[in-house]
């Protein structure tokens, strides 16, 4: 995730290569400590926090970037110093939530966006779709019928899967597809407020399993849209303000732009061999306890010593792979945000949406003509993929005389642009009612090692961290 206005920590090197004559390589650095933590986004951030300055225990957060935030992503504009955030967009005031704001003494404030008016585009065809969207009042009502439905349900998916039901307690409604969910309650009126703000991180929704759906956009999400819960974000810097307040509090005991590469896991504690990506200098970590705050992909759990189980447990999930940036092209008209939706949505088919891979967004932020743009992937789509989708889609509107100007070979111009994924992490059906999420728990506390993150909780900041406080004191038992 490309930050264009953070400084790059980069140790000071000894000894340079001078005069032809090659510098001997430098024995790793040895530190022992209470927690290893991998992954330094909402989850290991928060987590860091807690247990060394609340519980006094020495940790060490590896954290690949040279940055903390994860999918926080603040772009500062070098000419206004104005902050617009494209990644994370509000914190919900779930849990410790802005006890943790105040800690760090950063204020907080009310989200603020800028007035746009959205026009609808079938981005393949570059063709009108003319979407008549419920009413405010329709979609409020629609959403307090959604939240009578789902917040029984609540402390089965939320903050994580502690009190997840065995198969054969597992509500009917959650393994139907969320289409069916939804027709079935008379929800229709509420998607569009459902897919715009979080759920089209899954794609197609209404394809995908409903519990699944329920993490991306379950009770807490549709309390903040009634206006049960609060939502805000840092009142001045951007919300990668906060992060960069935890990164002054943490001071050295946060390894930046490093990975692990390679591990040994034992009942009795782990061992990691961490390597900075810059400098190319190494670091060894021995540690009572482990926790890992990364999607447990195949390629992020390489390194880290997985045995046949865990190997088998993990590699059962799927994602999404989502795509956020900013780009300032001439012929995009502010204030417009162009939203791409299936032709056949129109006119209030709400159920009918685009099929991954797709281009949701492109809209207007403000400044110097900036524009929002996230993408969305099922797990093949890189980044160069994304890229590619975005510029065949700009090319398909100025051709079909969507933008403000004529096709003449222009190039999509990027002023930031970052990978959130993969994210959405989940499992079929037949994997749920074989009892994937007690399979999944019970590697808790294995072999010195914790689990957090997305695919172990709701993906977002502040539930992340109200699952962080269930997992703490499970570290802190084991030390």
């Amino acid at each position: 995730m490309v930050m264009l206005f953070l400084t790059v920590r980069i140790p000071c090197l000894a000894a340079l290569v001078t005069a032809g004559v090659a510098t001997p390589a430098q024995p790793p650095k040895t530190l022992v400590k209470d927690v290893a933590i991998i992954g330094g986004g909402a989850s290991g951030a928060y987590a860091a926090v807690r247990l060394r300055d609340d519980y006094g225990k020495s940790i060490a957060l590896v954290e690949m970037q040279g940055r903390l935030g994860g999918m926080v992503n603040t772009y500062i504009d070098p000419k206004t110093g104005t902050p617009y955030d494209f990644g994370v967009e509000t914190f919900l005031d779930i849990g410790n939530a802005s006890a943790f704001f105040e800690r760090f003494g950063v204020e907080r404030a009310a989200v603020t966006q800028a007035n746009t008016t959205t026009q609808y585009i079938d981005f393949n065809s570059g063709h009108p779709v003319n979407l008549s969207l419920p009413s405010s009042n329709a979609q409020i009502a629609a959403m307090e019928k959604f939240l009578e439905v789902v917040k029984p349900w609540t402390n089965y998916l939320q903050p994580g899967y502690w009190n997840f039901p065995v198969p054969e307690d597992i509500p009917e409604d959650f393994l139907i597809p969320y289409g069916e969910f939804i027709t079935k309650y008379g929800l229709e009126d509420a998607i569009p407020i459902i897919y715009e703000s979080t759920g089209l991180g899954l794609g197609n929704m209404t394809q995908e399993t409903t519990m699944f759906v329920l993490q991306a956009f379950g009770t807490y999400m549709a309390e903040a849209i009634v206006g049960e819960v609060d939502s805000y974000h840092p009142a001045t810097g951007g919300n990668q303000a906060l992060y960069n307040a935890i990164e002054q509090g943490l001071g050295d005991d946060v390894l930046y732009n490093s990975t692990v590469l390679h591990s040994s896991r034992t009942d009795s504690g782990v061992l990691l061999t961490v390597q900075n990506h810059i400098s190319g200098s190494k670091t060894v970590i021995h540690a009572r306890q482990l926790l890992i705050a990364i999607e447990p992909t195949t390629t992020n759990t390489a390194p880290l010593d997985l045995d046949t189980n865990e190997k088998k447990v993990l590699s059962t999930f799927t994602y999404t792979r989502e795509y956020s940036g900013i780009v300032n092209n001439s012929a995009f008209v502010a204030p417009i945000s162009y939203a791409n939706m299936a032709a056949g949505a129109a006119p209030d088919n709400y159920l009918i949406l685009p099929d991954s891979s797709f281009t949701n967004t492109i809209s207007y932020m403000g400044g110097n003509n900036l524009f929002h743009v996230i993408i969305v992937g099922n797990n093949s789509l890189d980044e160069r993929g994304a890229k590619a989708l975005l510029q065949e889609n700009f090319e398909t509107l100025l051709k079909a005389g969507r933008l403000g100007e004529s096709y003449e070979g222009q190039q999509i111009n990027w002023v930031d642009f970052s990978v959130h994924g993969p994210m959405h992490a989940r499992v079929s059906p037949e994997d749920v009612q074989s009892g994937f999420f007690q399979q999944l728990y019970a590697l808790q506390g294995q072999r010195s090692t914790w689990w957090t993150g997305g695919a172990f909780a709701c993906n977002f900041q502040t539930t992340l961290w109200e699952f962080d406080e269930t997992l703490i004191p499970n570290i802190i038992a084991n030390l």
